[in-house]
């Protein structure tokens, strides 16, 4: 007997004589210690759902991403898209749409940071009129010139009825050409239609009626341009969140908040189809779905092993014993995370399943063994104590190899695995005292008290099994040649990067990601190069518009346009037609009834000489919107004529006009005066998004390809990297994560099977007990594989930790089955003991475990529940078929 065995025996025997002496305090401690934990995890820990904290914050690609974050703020976008179809009229109506939630939206500042949807002349700063070109910047000035003098003659006495003879001029061709442009056409006639809309409302109505304090001409959405993609078939909204990654669902309140919100703007517009995606909906969406699936799997794995249990056990208190160790366990191990990471984050919070699948294995092993020696005629104390020292070495063992599958990734700059590997590690140690400890205990309390059933489990031996394993050259022929066949399979399994494909069907924000993808040059993904000059970020604008798999590129170019010192020469002086008016005149003039009717007498007159014209040319749809405007201001002229005293109500709208076109005015003077326009003197909207905390310039470059195909984010990253190594940004990051989780998932497996295989030649110093002990595991995967293979199963980020788990169980099956083998006597076959019963009923437990998940809604937990239920089920045949039939096989070889 070596060393480490004499370790494992005295240590099992060390705890038998803790647990017979004062088995009720070892309860009560242990029951305790889960109280104390449970409370002070319920109170202090938390959950870290900031993805970034997934990933180690000193790899290079994850500390520039960082940095960027910090010196540009967060950009990540919800993304609205409203369809157009295409036409002139769903473009409108999906903008009409965008400014009904946008004014939504904006209403709560504490859930909804951003909303960018178009942007007006006025949000482009004062330089607006530098982005016109030479011509368009002289028809403007031809323009100004024009209304110069208007302006002047309207502000010495500003009112409406003034507003009203200056309009029926221009539209008569008293001044210029009336602004007879039919792209104007459409907006003058519509803003007109709602002035004299709201003079109709306030003389019927009251004062309250009309737009009092709002808009009246909505001068300031003159020349608004919605972001409408390329080919005018979507408009896209950018919603900037607000975000606590204190809760699990980091933007919840936000994003239930939009969504109430763009379902009651879908009823105002049931002709417009829109939905939510971008990464953040993407990611919420995905944390809502597994929260429900993990919550709905472990409720089915604990009623389902419970009445597993009940049903091999025969009764109810020997699994409640058992989960009671458990729970004790999972508590521990809860309080263990509060004192060494303060947190759990998206990954370990999995660990409660983990340990319902895995921990549990422990006790069934202990509690078998026990109901055997009760079987057999022993006393309780004989039994348990005989539990202990048989089953415990192999209980250790097996818990020992599945720490190893967990700690394996310790250390590793995936820091979401790490901490997964450390909780899920210790837990399964914790499992194991509790197994060793506080069960033995239970069960020892309990049998001197006479409180088990009398009758014995349905289930403690398989002699059926025997009559399968007594040909092993046969058996083992029929697997070699099954697994043969089956050999094509096993060239299929591939590994699937694809993000998209994981998530659960159905969702919106999945199929508006999908419209985004095939029908725009938009993208919610782009990455991020930074410059500390203009002339860089020229430099690197030029380089990646000659990259083919680049889309759309975005910086504080498109914003500081080109010509500037020709189109300075076009407004030099020009602000001079606005020199003398007196901007600060009020609204508060007094209304003159017949001043107004003799305004709108002008007004109807210069209308109906522009329906001649519209019905000379044919133009129904214009002549018929004249025409609503003549209806109205008729009938403004009646009601004045009938009661004088009513033009008092349209005082608020006069006070609001004279308001606006002020604003304008100024305004129009402010723009005629620009000469240049720099990074320095753009909007802070603006600016702030283009220009970090440090000076240096951001480039935002999306790409042409669906990205979330793995073979076109990584020619996407390598192209961007070949003009910029530091490029970052979320391609970048995921295309590194992604890597970086497959690489450490492949050293986590491949460490697990090292430290595995050294810990069983250490415990035998027998190369073929460790070949014997692994040739479960190894049959095991080789079949999962195949059936992966014909299945269509493939790994991907969410399944692939199944492997070392697998290794960890595989490798459990077979030590067990190891230990009995070697203590059976003359005569005893290991079918007629209840090691393959516990053996078995613990990789059922691990399958019920995970076999929740294949109901999951979320595609890549469903396929982790499937991995663990066929690898289990495959390696459960390895360890029931093939090592007993092996063993046979030596048996015969030696005459036994």
């Amino acid at each position: 007997m070596n060393v480490f065995k004499n370790i494992q025996i005295s240590f099992i025997m060390g705890l038998w004589n803790m647990v017979r002496r004062a088995p009720v305090l070892v309860v009560v401690c242990g029951i305790l210690l889960a109280v104390a934990c449970g409370v002070s995890s319920a109170l202090w820990l938390h959950l870290d759902s900031d993805q970034d904290n997934l990933i180690s914050h000193e790899l290079p690609f994850q500390k520039r991403n960082l940095d960027q974050i910090r010196n540009f703020g967060d950009q990540e976008y919800m993304f609205v898209v409203i369809r157009t179809g295409g036409t002139d009229s769903g473009r409108d109506k999906a903008a009409q749409f965008a400014t009904v939630l946008a004014s939504r939206l904006e209403k709560r500042p504490d859930l909804v940071r951003e909303v960018h949807y178009a942007m007006s002349p006025r949000e482009m700063g004062p330089g607006v009129l530098m982005f016109a070109s030479p011509d368009e910047l002289r028809e403007f000035v031809k323009l100004a010139q024009d209304f110069g003098p208007l302006g002047r003659e309207w502000f010495k006495e500003p009112g409406l009825a003034g507003f009203l003879n200056i309009t029926a001029g221009l539209l008569g061709g008293k001044y210029g050409n009336g602004g007879a442009d039919p792209e104007m056409f459409g907006p003058v006639m519509g803003a007109l239609g709602s002035f004299v809309g709201d003079m109709e409302s306030a003389l019927e109505q009251g004062p309250d009626a009309a737009a009092k304090g709002g808009p009246v001409l909505g001068l300031d959405k003159a020349g608004i341009h919605y972001f409408f993609t390329r080919s005018g078939k979507l408009l896209i909204m950018r919603i900037l969140p607000k975000k606590d990654f204190g809760a699990m669902d980091v933007i919840g309140p936000s994003l239930k908040f939009v969504r109430e919100s763009l379902d009651q703007v879908r009823q105002e517009f049931p002709e417009v189809e829109a939905g939510l995606t971008g990464r953040p909906v993407l990611s919420a969406d995905e944390m809502h779905t597994t929260d429900k699936d993990m919550t709905l799997a472990a409720i089915i794995s604990a009623v389902a092993v419970g009445l597993l249990f009940m049903i091999i056990l025969h009764g109810w208190l020997r699994p409640m014993l058992v989960m009671v160790s458990l729970f004790c366990a999972m508590a521990w191990t809860f309080g263990f995370t509060l004192v060494t990471l303060g947190s759990l984050n998206l990954l370990s919070i999995v660990f409660a399943l983990v340990l319902v699948g895995i921990g549990v294995d422990f006790g069934i092993h202990i509690v078998m063994r026990y109901v055997e020696g009760t079987a057999a005629g022993l006393t309780p104390d004989d039994a348990v104590k005989e539990a202990l020292i048989h089953t415990g070495p192999g209980v250790l063992l097996g818990g020992i190899t599945s720490v190893c599958a967990f700690y394996a990734v310790l250390g590793q700059d995936f820091v979401g695995l790490a901490e997964l590997g450390l909780v899920g590690g210790t837990g399964i140690i914790f499992c194991l005292i509790a197994m060793l400890t506080v069960l033995p205990a239970m069960l020892l309390i309990a049998g001197r008290r006479d409180m088990f059933p009398s009758s014995h489990p349905r289930m403690a031996t398989m002699p059926f099994m025997e009559k399968i394993v007594s040909r092993p050259v046969p058996v083992l022929l029929a697997v070699v040649l099954l697994s043969a066949l089956a050999y094509p399979g096993l060239q299929k399994v591939g590994f699937n990067y694809n993000l998209l494909e994981l998530q659960a069907k159905g969702l919106e924000s999945v199929e508006y990601e999908h419209v985004l993808i095939n029908e725009s040059d938009e993208s919610t993904w782009f990455a991020v190069m930074t410059s500390p000059d203009l002339a860089g970020v020229r430099r690197l604008t030029a380089e990646l518009k000659k990259i083919p798999s680049v889309g759309r590129i975005e910086s504080i170019l498109d914003y500081l346009p080109e010509g500037q010192k020709e189109k300075a020469e076009i407004l030099r002086g020009e602000a001079r037609v606005l020199a003398g008016i007196d901007f600060k005149q009020s609204g508060l003039h007094t209304i003159e009834p017949h001043k107004v009717q003799l305004a709108l007498a002008n007004l109807i007159e210069s209308l109906e000489g522009l329906e001649e014209k519209l019905f000379s040319a044919g133009a129904r749809k214009e002549l018929d919107q004249v025409s609503a405007i003549v209806d109205k201001a008729e009938k403004c002229i009646d009601m004045i004529e009938e009661n004088p005293a009513v033009t008092l109500n349209l005082a608020p709208l006069q006070s609001g006009l004279v308001t606006e076109l002020s604003d304008s005015f100024r305004w129009l003077k402010e723009i005629l005066e620009v000469r240049s326009v720099t990074p320095d003197n753009l909007p802070e909207q603006l600016r702030s998004m283009y220009v970090g905390k440090d000076g240096r310039y951001m480039i935002k470059v999306s790409p042409v390809d669906n990205v979330w195909d793995f073979d076109k984010l990584t020619g996407f990253v390598a192209d961007l990297r070949r003009v910029d190594p530091d490029v970052t940004g979320v391609p970048v990051v995921v295309h590194e994560s992604s890597l970086l989780m497959r690489e450490t998932f492949l050293e986590a497996a491949g460490l697990t099977v090292i430290l595995v295989s050294l810990i069983l030649f250490l415990t035998s110093f027998s190369i073929s007990y460790v070949i014997m002990a692994l040739l479960p595991l190894v049959a095991g995967i080789f079949w999962l594989l195949e059936v992966m293979g014909f299945t269509g199963l493939s790994f991907n980020l969410a399944n692939f930790f199944a492997v070392p788990i697998l290794i960890a169980i595989g490798v459990d099956g077979g030590v067990h089955f190891l230990a009995r083998w070697k203590e059976l006597t003359e005569g005893e076959r290991l079918y007629h003991t209840s090691t393959p019963v516990a053996v078995g009923l613990s990789f059922c437990t691990t399958m019920i475990g995970f076999g929740g998940l294949l109901l999951a809604h979320h595609r890549g937990l469903a396929s982790l529940g499937g991995i663990m239920v066929t690898g289990s089920a495959t390696c459960l045949v390895g360890c029931m078929v093939v090592l007993p039939a092996v063993f046979r096989l030596i048996e015969k070889i030696k005459g036994k």
